[in-house]
């Protein structure tokens, strides 16, 4: 048999010792404790599409005629344009309530309501992956920022008093996290405080001509004078992702 082919067993066996070896050792960590997979997973696709839906939870502010409590619905495009950083393009709606003040009416009768007061949003949003372009086990954590422009729809019923929501800039740091399940597919839970500005017409700041108060006691809907007042409303998004 020539010397070459009769090598052949003996490097089997030699090539067999060595995968016994060496491959036992990598389940290890060189402390000699078996070593742990990672948590982590590439996550390969940086462009999706989300549908979403929420809850806001509005007081109205001090005078109680901003938005209150309403659901929302709305869609975004994701783009992620590095590992750590996301941009976000999108619009929503919500279906908020508000009450009617009306400037001239006695303190007991001046407040009514609630009544339907419809918001439409559009935003851009830059959020920070906290895992970079990984995900831990199946979530990947992030914090960010969205600004926006809203409007406020005109209400049903008449305000004597001239307040309307109008239309204002937002301003809407935000924390959450999506969860994958695959590389396209994630549904997404996410905790926001949006923050704009409620203006007053002027008549909040003058004496009601049905009960007129006291330079001591005022009964004025807005006593201080101020015509406005930013308003922090918090809000709960939940989404469903595609990657396209």
């Amino acid at each position: 048999m020539p010397r070459s082919l009769a090598a052949v067993p003996k490097l089997l066996v030699a090539c067999t010792a060595l995968v016994a070896v060496v491959a036992p050792s990598q389940l290890f960590a060189q402390d000699g404790s078996r070593a742990i997979p990672s948590p982590y997973r590439e996550i390969r696709h940086g462009r999706y599409v989300e549908l979403i839906g929420g809850q806001i939870f509005g007081n109205g502010g001090p005078i109680q005629v901003g938005p209150q409590d309403g659901t929302v619905l709305g869609a975004r495009v994701v783009f992620r344009a590095k590992n750590t950083v996301q941009l976000a393009f999108g619009g929503w709606t919500a279906a908020t309530e508000r009450l009617i003040v009306s400037a001239d009416d006695s303190v007991a009768k001046r407040v009514s309501g609630p009544i339907d007061q419809r918001l439409i949003g559009v935003e851009a949003a830059i959020q920070l992956n906290i895992t970079g372009g990984k995900r831990w086990h199946a979530f990947a954590p992030h914090i960010g920022v969205a600004i926006g422009l809203v409007k406020g729809a005109k209400t049903p019923a008449a305000d004597s008093s001239g307040y309307t929501f109008g239309s204002k800039l937002f301003f809407g740091p935000n924390i959450g996290t999506k969860i994958f399940f695959g590389q396209r597919l994630f549904v997404k839970a996410e905790a926001r405080a949006l923050l704009w500005k409620l203006n007053y017409p002027i008549s909040y700041s003058e004496e009601p001509t049905g009960q007129p108060g006291t330079p001591e006691v005022p009964n004025a809907v807005n006593p201080t004078g101020r015509r406005g007042e930013y308003t922090l409303t918090p809000a709960v998004f939940v989404g469903l992702g595609w990657a396209f």
